[in-house]
């Protein structure tokens, strides 16, 4: 939750100038650094999932810099998706429910796989048309815990606005987190960028002993007679569940 923490010190501070009064300008000030640093929040997560997913280590302050990297393609793809899924709500519920659900994963395919922001819309769509029911399942949730949340903000507002502000605005943290990572980890999961987390220890130890083979020595003495990787085209053990060279379910 370090991430959502470094948003929550601006949020806070925007809710204790605005208070009082809404058109403040040091407020909105403030509140735009507060949107900026949401991006780049936004953006550090995938590097920080996926090497916690590969066994590794990865600070904070590395991640920031990588999205710090990427602002202006994270920027202009959360528009775009904005649009697009706001305008699916205005026209039809459903079509813009489908749409939030196709570009979900639209900043861990920018982080991982370096793509531009209507490169990685496109490949969001891909990926997540066979996934609607899974990232439906994420939304969902999230929207009922949010809801409660507000809720909670509206009985506090009725003593103290700002109360009602800074409880919200504090108990959205683990929320955020909960979404990026969940997000991103069903992106690292079945994506392109898939890691081997849920790989038994034994096939990763038969991955790391092959990638130091060559292939001529690592292919012909474990592979069954046109058993294939269905993905990548590398040999597979008879017995395999899982890609040695890719990692993915057979």
């Amino acid at each position: 939750m370090v991430p959502q923490l470094i948003v929550l010190v601006p949020a806070l501070v925007v809710d204790l100038l605005t208070s009082s009064s809404p058109f403040n300008a040091l407020g909105l000030t403030i509140g735009i650094l507060s949107g900026v640093l949401s991006v780049i929040v936004t953006g550090a997560y995938p590097p920080l999932i996926k090497a916690a997913l590969e066994g590794g280590q990865h600070s904070v302050t590395e991640a920031l810099g990588k999205a710090y990297h990427r602002f202006w393609t994270l920027l202009g793809a959360g528009i775009l998706v904005v649009l697009i899924v706001v305008l699916g709500l205005f026209a039809l519920a459903v079509p813009g429910t489908i749409f939030a659900t196709w570009y979900a994963y639209t900043v861990p395919v920018i982080m991982l796989e370096g793509k531009g922001a209507t490169e990685g819309m496109a490949a969001s769509k891909a990926f997540g048309r066979d996934k609607k029911g899974s990232t439906f399942l994420i939304f969902l949730t999230a929207g009922l815990v949010a809801l409660l949340l507000f809720a909670l903000e509206s009985i506090l507002s009725l003593g103290s606005r700002l109360l009602g502000q800074l409880v919200f605005s504090v108990l959205d943290v683990p929320l955020g987190a909960w979404v990026a990572v969940m997000v991103t980890y069903t992106y690292l999961t079945y994506g392109p960028s898939s890691v081997p987390a849920a790989t038994p220890a034994g096939e990763i130890g038969m991955a790391t002993e092959m990638s130091t083979q060559p292939p001529a020595q690592a292919s012909a003495p474990v592979a069954a007679p046109g058993n294939f990787c269905r993905f990548c085209g590398s040999p597979l053990r008879p017995d395999s569940k899982f890609c040695a060279n890719c990692g993915k379910p057979q």
